[in-house]
């Protein structure tokens, strides 16, 4: 812990004790921008106080203080005494001087600062901890920008003399020159803010906190409040001790130097604020003192002349060009066009126009402010060409179904150069689609109107651009629904109810069964399903869409077989398409395992005709007619007996047998060629393996006889040879 800031505890001696006058509480000011303290060891005990106070010339009400009270406090905070100061200028008006480093800046005739000192001499004996001087007052500019409540924030201008300064007979530091009144925005600046220390010490520079002082309620009290005091409450984010002047990203934050004190910076933002700027003293390598400063900077635009205009730089559709001033602190101009067509050419108008005789190379001059020490001059060249390049396009539509499509084809021309690059801009609603594709695809997602603009430029510079404005009409719901159902016979169907898009033209395709193929909603009355298809163009004719819509004719019914020829006695399953929502029903219901299904089987003994009525969900009927013719025969084909077979047993005609699917009875009997039986059944399925008594017969022709009795009761009798193969 320092000597400045170590705890003291000491009574006070009897001589340093004054009387204490009470002065009236004035009404709350609003003019103190800055202040410091400073004080001379003289010897015997005895120190010179000096203090000066800085006010607004404009804003400052009231006038100086006078007197000035300032406090004296022991290092335990405690009031040793006071005193009232006169100011020793107080009749005079003592208005600082800014400089600006440039006479060709220039200061707003609202910048203004008076300044006025007070001075006093007091008797301060060693005390341990030293003494705390204190001048306090309020209040300053409320136009300040860079702390919170700046009109109810006072200040408070002090200094410490602590043991080493009055063991030492020590001075404090003083400040060379005046503290900064007015900087340019956004010009960097370098201001001496060093100061001479009488006894020699080292001094090293710092920027600091300005403190807090008096208040609105008691705005210059006498006596001072005691210590401690507190710093002023910066606007944070952005300001803070190491950015006190700039309001937004960019400049250079303010900084001194701790060697040399000077104070450096770019501000970028304009208004007023408070910075604090601190020297400490050193004394073999010690810290014996501190002396602080703070200030209001008022940081604005400095009336330099400043030259600047803008001209394109290629002119390819006309000889004539337009300049845009952007000069700023100037009064008068002059334009120099240097036309060789035309010697002496220019205007002092502030936004001249200006035609040249023929295409060239040309260098426009601006002088701001001439025949001034603070003239400036901006000069640019302007190439103006033939005109040779021609912007367009063609657009077609893809697609507008729910979103449009639109394929763009470039079509520009360039007679003297060549285009090097394509610049397209597609903007609707608050969308804006950009490419740089020679033939762009865009695919827009809302409807309304919409532009698209191409910007071509020519290898030699030129650029030119196109728009074009086109509506946005979506078929986003061209057809109602994409089927429809109507029952068979019966009424015709809408095939678009909603009644299409107005305006919108419709083609419809077949136009079979239908009332009107070009309406947007016409009506259908097919005698079975089919699909049909619509072109649709929108009302805009910039898109096509296709659509379909299937009219399904209900019940959709097909049966299997439709006629089918068995045998008595065979079985024959019939299928119906099937459909959970549909209701089926055969009649006659006779030979059928079930009447009520869409495939129930059928055991005829006799031929019928089936009718099959279907029902679905919406009541409509549907019909369809089965018939099965049933036959009662017992001859060939229908009884059949093989002329030879193999028992090899491959799987394949290994056996000999009647074979029949209406065979009641079967009487089979085989002989050899000497008339020996070697096989007989009377099975049905009955057959011969080739074998007699166990063994294996030689290959041969051997003879049969078959009687067999077929269903119906019909008798059928045969005698042949069948040839026995290995």
């Amino acid at each position: 812990m320092s000597e400045l800031t170590r705890p003291l505890h000491f009574q006070l001696p009897a001589l340093v004790v004054a009387a204490l006058m009470l002065i009236p509480v004035v009404s709350r000011a609003t003019h103190i921008v800055g202040g410091e303290m400073t004080y001379t060891c003289l010897g015997n005990n005895l120190y010179k106080i000096d203090l000066t106070i800085f006010r607004d010339c404009y804003n400052g009400v009231p006038w100086f203080d006078n007197p000035a009270s300032i406090g004296i406090f022991t290092s335990s905070n405690n009031q040793l005494f006071s005193q009232q100061l006169v100011p020793l200028n107080f009749n005079l008006n003592d208005t600082l001087n800014p400089d600006l480093g440039s006479e060709c800046f220039v200061v707003p005739p609202n910048v203004c600062v008076h300044t006025t000192s007070y001075t006093t001499t007091v008797s301060l004996p060693f005390a341990p901890g030293g003494y705390h001087i204190v001048y306090q007052r309020c209040c300053r500019n409320n136009t300040i920008s860079n702390i919170i409540d700046p009109e109810d924030t006072g200040a408070t201008y002090s200094i410490e003399i602590g043991e080493s300064a009055l063991q030492e007979c020590n001075s404090s530091p003083v400040f060379n020159n005046w503290p900064p009144l007015y900087i340019c925005v956004n010009q960097s600046f370098q201001i001496d803010q060093s100061a001479v220390d009488p006894d020699g010490d080292s001094l090293v520079y710092r920027l600091c906190n300005p403190i807090q002082g008096a208040d609105d309620l008691m705005p210059m009290p006498q006596p001072p409040n005691p210590p401690p005091y507190f710093p002023v409450q910066w606007i944070d984010p952005p300001y803070s001790i190491n950015n006190m002047l700039n309001g937004f990203p960019g400049g250079v934050p303010m900084t001194i130097h701790p060697q040399t004190g000077i104070l450096s910076g770019t501000p970028n933002t304009i208004g007023q604020f408070v910075i604090g700027i601190c020297v400490d003293e050193y004394r073999d390598g010690l810290l014996i003192g501190s002396k602080r400063r703070d200030y209001q900077v008022n940081v604005g635009e400095c009336g330099i002349a400043v030259a600047s205009f803008f001209a394109p730089e290629k002119v390819c559709d006309s000889f004539e060009v337009s300049f845009s001033n952007q000069s700023t602190g100037a009064g008068i101009y002059l334009w120099q066009f240097n036309d060789p067509a035309n010697p002496g050419a220019g205007s002092t108008e502030f936004n001249p126009s200006y035609t040249y005789s023929d295409t060239g190379l040309y260098t426009i001059t601006l002088i701001a402010d001439p025949g001034t020490n603070c003239a400036d001059t901006f000069s640019t060249q302007v190439h103006i060409l033939p005109n040779s390049l021609y912007a367009n396009f063609e657009l077609q539509t893809l697609d507008c179904e729910d979103a449009m499509t639109i394929q763009i084809t470039d079509s520009s021309l360039d007679t003297a150069s060549s285009i090097v690059q394509w610049s397209w801009q597609l903007s609707y609603g608050d969308t804006a689609l950009i490419s740089s594709d020679q033939d762009p695809l865009f695919i827009i997602s809302q409807p309304g109107s919409a532009a698209l603009t191409l910007t071509v430029t020519a290898a030699n510079g030129c650029v030119e651009t196109i728009t074009q404005n086109f509506p946005i009409i979506f078929l986003d719901q061209p057809l109602a629904a994409d089927s429809v159902g109507v029952c068979a016979g019966g009424n015709p169907v809408s095939l678009n109810p909603g009644g299409g898009l107005p305006g919108a033209s419709y083609s419809w395709s077949p136009p079979d069964f239908l009332d009107d193929p070009n309406s947007p909603n016409p009506t259908a009355n097919p005698d079975t399903t089919i699909t049909y298809t619509v072109l649709i163009n929108n009302p805009a004719g910039n898109c096509k869409v296709e659509s379909d819509v299937t009219v399904i004719v209900s019940p959709q019914v097909e049966v299997i077989p439709l006629v089918d020829t068995i045998l008595n006695g065979q079985s024959v399953e019939i299928f119906a398409t099937y459909d959970e929502d549909y209701q089926y029903s055969w009649s006659p219901p006779l030979y059928l395992d079930d009447s009520g299904i869409h495939d129930p089987v059928s055991t005829p003994t006799e031929p019928v005709l089936y009718t099959l009525t279907v029902t679905d969900e919406n009541g409509c009927i549907a019909t369809r007619q089965v018939n099965i013719v049933v036959l009662t025969l017992c001859e060939e084909p229908y009884v059949f007996m093989p002329s030879g077979f193999s028992p090899n047993g491959d799987g394949r005609n290994d056996r000999f047998r009647v074979m029949g699917n209406n065979l009641e009875e079967v009487y089979l009997a085989v002989y050899d060629r000497w008339g020996t039986m070697v096989f007989e059944t009377r099975e049905v399925s009955g057959a011969w393996d080739g074998t007699f008594k166990g063994r294996k017969l030689p290959p041969d022709v051997y003879g049969f006889y078959a009687r067999v009795r077929c269903i119906g009761g019909l008798d059928y009798e045969k005698q042949g040879n069948i040839t026995l193969l290995e």
